[in-house]
């Protein structure tokens, strides 16, 4: 069976990025899809990018926060709690080589797995054209329905969408089969966690997958490195 192995939302969260990466190469995948948001929040933005762009085996498609950091964007967004000291001091701290490898980022991408096509994708996309200077997701949609997945994922030809965005698991049957993979690392567990599709020829299928890592290393950089580390650490590792 062919492997791919999902994750999303890393956040500049670095153990938990080291500990799924390190359980997805344990369980044989042949790829693995990150599916945005690899910067902002934690501190390790910077070691968390050059990670994935070092493997070879590693897809990154464009998210939010990517999307911010290579329009040096660091105004608040509804519902978004990082200030904007934050994002201004994680994004000054990463470079400009970083910024054009963000750049060349995709939006989405396809694989047929069991004679299905899967798209894979940070979440539902405006229907346009990409422009830089146009917001290029859908709302977020806090208790999400079928119906209501349907309806933002309408243009989508395939069998099956995986997204992330929300930061919250979640596996719903409408017109296709929506899966939010969930964050990494950015919610209350100090469990890392991703999605493995397995498929050959004829058939797919996906299960989730998860591993610990050290969260109380990842407070202690916050609180040492960055701009309001203490708060952004207990709202987003502590309350998710």
């Amino acid at each position: 069976m062919n492997k791919i192995g999902v994750i999303t939302d890393i956040h500049g969260n670095l153990e938990a990025l080291t500990a799924v990466l390190r359980l997805l190469d344990e369980i044989g995948c042949d790829e693995i899809l990150h599916l945005g948001d690899v910067v902002d929040i934690g501190p390790n933005s910077r070691e968390c990018l050059e990670l994935l762009l070092s493997r070879k085996d590693v897809t990154c498609l464009l998210g939010n926060h990517d999307r911010d950091f290579v329009l040096r964007e660091t105004s608040v967004r509804v519902m978004s709690h990082v200030p904007s000291e934050h994002k201004k001091q994680v994004f000054d701290s990463m470079g400009e080589q970083l910024r054009h490898a963000v750049e060349r980022f995709p939006l989405y991408a396809e694989r047929v797995c069991g004679g299905q096509k899967l798209l894979f994708c940070h979440y539902a996309l405006r229907n346009q054209p990409f422009d830089w200077n146009v917001y290029p997701f859908m709302p977020l949609q806090n208790q999400p329905t079928a119906e209501q997945f349907d309806e933002i994922f309408a243009d989508v030809n395939a069998d099956a969408v995986f997204f992330g965005h929300k930061h919250e698991p979640c596996d719903i049957t409408g017109r296709l089969l929506y899966v939010d993979v969930g964050s990494v690392g950015c919610h209350r567990d100090p469990l890392a966690r991703g999605v493995v599709i397995e498929y050959d020829d004829k058939s797919w299928s996906y299960r989730r997958v998860e591993t610990p890592y050290d969260a109380e290393k990842v407070r202690g950089n916050m609180l040492r490195k960055m701009y309001a580390g203490g708060a952004l650490y207990d709202y987003y590792f502590l309350h998710k």
